[in-house]
C-alpha cells in the first residue's frame, strides 16, 4: 500500500480523494489544509492525521505521493518541500501560477528525480484517445475550441475565484485544460493574441477577471487555432475540433463524444470515463513501478501549457501577440 498524504482539502482534492478510496492501493497519512476543521475531517473520514503547515506534516509522516490540490497561488512551496523529501507529487493545475515559480518547481522535481504528473485529466478522456487515434497523421489545417460557463452570471463560485491575483480567472482556472489539449493535439504554440472584455459583470475590486477571452493561435507547425471562452453564458458546452483537407472532427467534452467525417466516413461515438479516475490510477502505478513514462502530463510539459496561458493573459493585458515561454 502506498502512503499518501495531501496539501489542499478543497472540492477537487475530494475527487481525487474518491478515486483513492475506490483503487485501494493506497492508504492515507496526512492530511494539511489552512483550515484545521477540514484537515481534521478529511482525517476523521480517510484515516492518517491532519495538519495546518505542510513542511510539518512532510517532516512527520513518511509517504510516497503526495496530492498539491491548494490555491493556484500557492504551488511552487509545496512542490519544493515535497520534492526534496522525494515524494513523488502529483499536482493540480495550474502546475504554477507565474514564471518564477514555474522554474523553482521544475528545478526542484529534476534534482529530486521524482515521479511527478499534473492533474490535466482531459489527457485521459477516451474520447480523446479516439480523435487523436483518428486524425493521426492527418494534415491539420486548423483546430478551434469552446468553452462556456456562467459563473459571472450565476456569482455561485467562491468569490477568491474573481480575483485575477489569485486564480487567474478563467484562463488559468479553466481554460488552460482546453489550451493543454490544443498542444496534445496539434503540437507547440508559437505565437498568441488574445481579447478579453466584462459585458455582464463590470470590473471591481472583488472582481477583476475578465469574464469572456477570446484566444487565437499559431502553431510551430503552420496550423492555427483559436479558443472562446466564458463565464458570462449559462448555456454550457466544451468542444475541440479538429479540421484538415478531408476530415472534421470535434471532441465533445461535456458530453463524452467524439463525431464528425473523416476522409469520407461519418463518425459518432460515445466513450464514458472517468478522467480524474484515471489519471489517480496511473500516478500510482507510475509510483509504485518508478515508471514516469506511462504518464501523460508530466511537470515539465505541463508548465509549457502555463506558458500558452501566461502569454494570453500578457496579450490581454498589451493587445500585443505573445510568444509562449518554453521550458
Amino acid at each position: 500500500m502506498l502512503k499518501v498524504g495531501f496539501i489542499g482539502v478543497g472540492g477537487i482534492a475530494k475527487k481525487h480523494i474518491g478515486s483513492l478510496n475506490e483503487l485501494k492501493m493506497s492508504e492515507f497519512v496526512g492530511f494539511c489544509d489552512l483550515i484545521e476543521e477540514r484537515a481534521q475531517q478529511a482525517a476523521s473520514e480517510n484515516g492518517g492525521n491532519a495538519y495546518t503547515d505542510f513542511n510539518e506534516m512532510l517532516g512527520k509522516e513518511e509517504m510516497d505521493a503526495v496530492f498539491i490540490c491548494t490555491p493556484p497561488s500557492v504551488r511552487a512551496k509545496p512542490i519544493v518541500a515535497a520534492a526534496s523529501r522525494g515524494v513523488a507529487i502529483f499536482s493540480e493545475k495550474p502546475p504554477a501560477f507565474n514564471l518564477e515559480q514555474g522554474r523553482v518547481a521544475l528545478e526542484a522535481i529534476q534534482k529530486a528525480g521524482v515521479i511527478n504528473s499534473v492533474g490535466f485529466m482531459y489527457r485521459w478522456f477516451g474520447i480523446v484517445s479516439r480523435a487523436r487515434e483518428l486524425m493521426w497523421e492527418k494534415k491539420l489545417a486548423a483546430i478551434r475550441s469552446v468553452f462556456l460557463s456562467g459563473p459571472a452570471v450565476r456569482m455561485n463560485i467562491p468569490g477568491w475565484f474573481f480575483i485575477k491575483e489569485k486564480s487567474g480567472g478563467p484562463m488559468l482556472d479553466q481554460a488552460i485544460h482546453v489550451l493543454d489539449l490544443h498542444r496534445y493535439l496539434a503540437g507547440e504554440v508559437a505565437s498568441v493574441h488574445a481579447f478579453g472584455n466584462n459585458q455582464i459583470q463590470p470590473k471591481r475590486e472583488d472582481f477583476t477577471v475578465e469574464e469572456t477571452i477570446v484566444m487565437d493561435l499559431k502553431f510551430d507547425s503552420g496550423v492555427i487555432g483559436n479558443h472562446t471562452h466564458s463565464w458570462a453564458c449559462s448555456v454550457s458546452i466544451a468542444q475541440i475540433e479538429m479540421i484538415s483537407d478531408l476530415s472534421r472532427l470535434t471532441i465533445d467534452l461535456r458530453g463524452k463524444r467524439v463525431f464528425g467525417n473523416v476522409e469520407g466516413s461519418q463518425i459518432d461515438e460515445e466513450i464514458v470515463d472517468n478522467g480524474h479516475f484515471i489519471e489517480v490510477d496511473y500516478f500510482l502505478k507510475a509510483v509504485e513501478n518508478n515508471d514516469q513514462s506511462i504518464l501523460r502530463s508530466p511537470y515539465q510539459d505541463a508548465i509549457n501549457t502555463c506558458g500558452v496561458t501566461w502569454a494570453g493573459l500578457k496579450s490581454m493585458e498589451t493587445g500585443e501577440v505573445q510568444s509562449p515561454l518554453r521550458f
